[in-house]
């Protein structure tokens, strides 16, 4: 039905806004999963970096130290001086640009491509100071050997050196800095995280619930604002446009119904006077026999018009939740024997019998619903046996105990319900219209009726094969506004 009983749409609304706060949650918890996956990565990446070039720097000042140390090695004395031996020469012409040899007065033994400008003698502060620093902008290292001083000189701009002292306390602090620093770091991360995770959720959750609202057909105003904002104007325009339909469907369907309910009356005037003249006629005894059955005639086809023109009415409103139900307690046995009693004192034709059976178990209980439709329902399941087997045939009506309540089955041994029929009603839990219908398909307004008035009961029909119905009560009906 369009709408619910007292309290339901607020517990629909309830249980909608708990599956959006499940689906926010995990999808929050997926987010900030995502972000600690993220600056984990980050940090073993950095680690993973920083190893690997302290690495290449460790490697190359101990390749520093290394070639100096084969230089040095490859020193010998030949007549009475200094000499450097070939592989010691390659070794030079690899990386440096110049080597000397100094004696302990500062005097220069030995000497490979030393620039003039540096071709003197050095002080003892001399020495100390290139040592540890540059020599005429070359980076230079020392190497104390047998026969002197060796000092070798790198191309300028291509060494980093610098002497850097400091005190053991400050080294030793240096550790505890670093892992402050890193945890620091990471609570920050961890806050911005959440606080952004905070307002994305924020934002998601007023999106997520108006689209909860427009799947319940609500209108919705969602702010246009922050990471949601062209989404939630997408959404608004959505709804104002589903709003926009939905007076124009409205609209349609009042006018539709409108035109019904006219029609209907304007033809039931008529109607009346012409039943009202073929019922004197039939009677008339100064008409003969012929004349007298062209108006029994006339009076059933005017009854079978004035049936259609009530079921009209009805499937209209109960297609568009204008059918107000009037609901009470009564008993389906009671109700059964009615209808069926009801055809026999109309004059049923002998060649139409009707077998109706109850359990003794359905004798005492109760169903809740509109009695007068629930009487029309099957009254109308009755006559459609009985219209469509002109030639006969027996009805069975029983109603037996069920697991779910109770079970009605309607049964005939006439023609039969055509199969494209039944797949028609049983495709779908609503009735289908006249428009849903195959071109072709045979008139089922009776039954369409049928299945409006048990649904709106919440009642459940089943069209098991050509010849039998089964119908299962439900719960309460709900009430149409």
């Amino acid at each position: 039905m369009a709408s619910d009983r007292p309290g339901t749409g607020i517990q629909a609304g309830k249980r909608g806004e708990d599956r959006i706060m499940k689906s926010l949650s995990k999808i929050l918890f997926h987010y900030l999963a995502t972000a600690v996956l993220i600056v984990l990565s980050v940090l073993l990446f950095n680690v993973v970096l920083y190893v690997i070039i302290g690495f290449q720097i460790i490697r190359s000042t101990n390749f520093i130290s290394r070639t100096t140390g084969q230089i040095a090695s490859e020193i010998s004395e030949e007549d009475g001086r200094p000499a450097l031996s070939e592989e010691g020469y390659d070794y030079l012409e690899g990386d440096y640009s110049w080597a000397m040899l100094l004696d302990d007065a500062g005097n220069i033994v030995w000497q490979w491509q030393l620039p003039e400008n540096l071709g003197h003698s050095y002080t003892v502060p001399q020495v100390s100071a290139f040592s540890k620093w540059y020599l005429d902008d070359y980076p230079v290292t020392t190497r104390v050997t047998d026969y002197g001083l060796l000092v070798t000189a790198h191309p300028r701009d291509t060494i980093w050196k610098y002497n850097v002292s400091e005190s053991l306390s400050f080294l030793h602090k240096i550790p505890n800095a670093i892992g402050a620093g890193l945890i620091c770091n990471l609570l920050f991360v961890a806050v911005l995280c959440l606080l952004l995770g905070f307002f994305f959720y924020r934002s998601l959750r007023s999106v997520a619930v108006g689209i909860e609202r427009l799947s319940r057909q609500e209108a919705i105003r969602l702010p246009e604002k922050g990471m949601t904002e062209l989404l939630a104007r997408q959404l608004n325009q959505t709804s104002r446009i589903l709003e926009q339909q939905k007076k124009h469907l409205k609209k349609r369907d009042d006018a539709r119904t409108a035109w019904i309910s006219g029609v209907s009356h304007d033809i039931r005037t008529p109607l009346s006077l012409i039943m009202g003249y073929a019922d004197t006629m039939k009677g008339d005894p100064a008409l003969s026999p012929d004349h007298r059955q062209q108006a029994r005639l006339i009076e059933e086809q005017s009854l079978q018009i004035k049936q259609l023109i009530e079921d009209l009415n009805l499937t209209s409103k109960l297609e568009y939740d204008m059918q107000p139900l009037r609901l009470s307690s009564f008993s389906p046995a009671g109700l059964l024997r009615e209808i069926v009693s009801g055809f026999y004192n109309q004059g049923l034709p002998d060649r139409y019998a009707f077998d109706l059976y109850i359990d003794p178990g359905v004798e005492k209980m109760l169903v809740k619903g509109d009695r007068q439709l629930i009487l029309r329902a099957f009254r109308n399941l009755l006559h459609n046996s009985i219209r469509h087997n002109p030639q006969g045939c027996t009805v069975t009506v029983t109603a037996c105990p069920d697991a779910e309540g109770i079970c009605f089955q309607v049964s005939d041994d006439g023609c039969g319900i055509p199969g494209e029929i039944i797949r028609l009603l049983n495709r779908d839990v609503s009735v289908p219209s006249a428009s849903e219908q195959p071109p072709g398909t045979p008139h089922i307004m009776g039954l369409r009726i049928v299945c409006q008035i048990f649904q709106a009961h919440g009642w459940t029909i089943r069209f098991t094969d050509n010849h039998t119905i089964h119908i299962w009560p439900g719960k309460e009906p709900e009430q149409p506004s």
